[in-house]
């Protein structure tokens, strides 16, 4: 094995010195591309964000004046004829809906409890049986 004098002679340290140099090369150039790719995303991401700001700005524009189109011919006694057709509507559901839950017990059971009471005075009348109670 023949050395030359390009080549220096491997010491102990020399291993050392190369891998910090490539290693101080790679984190440069780490920090280099990373520079350069937070300067394009500081240009871009404005752009692109402040460009969403406007079309959504100019669609709520657009939807407020269609609102406002749409209750130009609205008068209030159109708003309360709403308002009651509204309520109408809401009382009809709930109705509807607490029949469908069994809730609403139908007028036969408040009739057949006026009854039972009525026919109960009649036999306490038929006894003589009713007594006054209270002061």
């Amino acid at each position: 094995m023949a050395h030359c004098m390009a080549c220096p002679s491997p010491s102990p340290s020399s291993p050392q010195k190369s891998s910090l140099i490539v290693f101080l090369y790679v984190d440069k150039l780490f920090i280099i591309i990373l520079n350069l790719f937070m300067n394009q995303f500081m240009l871009y991401a404005p752009l692109i964000l402040a460009s969403l700001a406007l079309i959504l700005c100019l669609y709520a524009c657009v939807r407020v004046g269609q609102f406002i189109n749409a209750s130009k011919g609205l008068d209030w006694d159109a708003v309360a004829n709403i308002t009651g057709d509204l309520a109408t509507t809401k009382k009809t559901i709930q109705t509807l809906n607490n029949r469908l839950n069994g809730m609403h017990s139908p007028k036969l059971a408040d009739q057949e409890l006026m009854m039972q009471l009525m026919q109960r005075q009649s036999n306490q009348q038929m006894n003589g049986t009713i007594k006054n109670v209270g002061g």
